[in-house]
This record gives C-alpha cells, structure tokens and sequence, in this order.
C-alpha cells in the first residue's frame, strides 16, 4: 500500500514538473523572435492575398523584415529593463498609452508605404484585409509562425 501511494505521489510531481518544463519552453520560444522568418510568414501571407509580384514581394519583405528587427529590439530592451530591475513590471497607463500612439504611427506610415508600393485595388484589398485580421483577432500583416512563435 505504501509502494502504491509512493509512486502515485511520484508519478504527480514528475507530471508537475514535465508540464512545467513545457510551459516554460514555450515562453523562451515566443521571446526569441527570429525577425527573418517572421517577416517571411507575414510577406508569403501577404503574397496569397494581394498576388504581389516580385518588385512588390521584395519590398514588402524588406518593410516586415525591418519591423521585425525593431519588434525584436523592443522586447530585448523591455527583457534586460527587467532583469535589471529583477522583476517583471506592468507597464503604467502612460507607458501603454505611448506604445499604443507610437503603433498607430507605424501603421500610418507603414499604410503610406504600402500605398506607393501596391497598385489601388490590391491597397483596397489590403485595407479589407487588414480591417478582417482586426475584426477576427488575428495580426496585421500575418499569421502565426511555425513553432509557436507570434
């Protein structure tokens, strides 16, 4: 009986442990944003929308790939910021106001971008798509990438 309540208790811990091994697993993977691939996804799901061509396909790419970068050096700042602090810290109504105004930037500019580089309708079909994407849930400019990774 005591054999049976023993590996019962051991079987509950090693569980315990496994799932959080994952779980944190899954999180490193989030943090490590790999911008290549990330703008790649975003510019093939763009591809399948719009039917770029390759002068189109390429700058878009380059556009992503350059979000991405600043995307990936915004989390390391927040990442280190934290560390050194020695906590996680929520950002305050300021902060999140601040992002949110810098964001809506990057979309304006980002849409006059996409203006000078699509041809009308596919613009149009860009703006449907992206009012879509934000009805549904999902990102602009993309899905989610293979791994787990957003």
């Amino acid at each position: 009986m005591k054999k049976t309540i023993f590996l019962a208790m051991a079987m509950i811990v090693a569980v315990t442990v496994f799932s959080q091994e994952r779980q944190r697993g899954g999180q490193a993977r989030r943090r490590q944003i790999n911008p290549e691939a990330m703008a790649l996804a975003q510019t093939k799901n763009l591809q399948e929308v719009l039917q770029l061509d390759s002068v189109q396909y390429q700058a878009i790419f380059l556009m992503n790939y350059s979000d991405a970068m600043a995307m990936q050096d915004s989390m390391k700042a927040r990442r280190e910021r934290a560390e050194r602090d020695g906590k996680r810290m929520q950002p305050t109504d300021e902060e999140r106001k601040a992002r949110a105004e810098v964001m809506k930037k990057r979309m304006e500019v980002r849409n006059e971008q996409m203006k000078q580089i699509l041809s009308e309708e596919q613009y149009n079909k860009y703006l449907e798509y992206q009012k879509k994407s934000m009805r549904s849930g999902r990102r602009p400019r993309g899905g989610r990438l293979p791994g787990g990774g957003e």
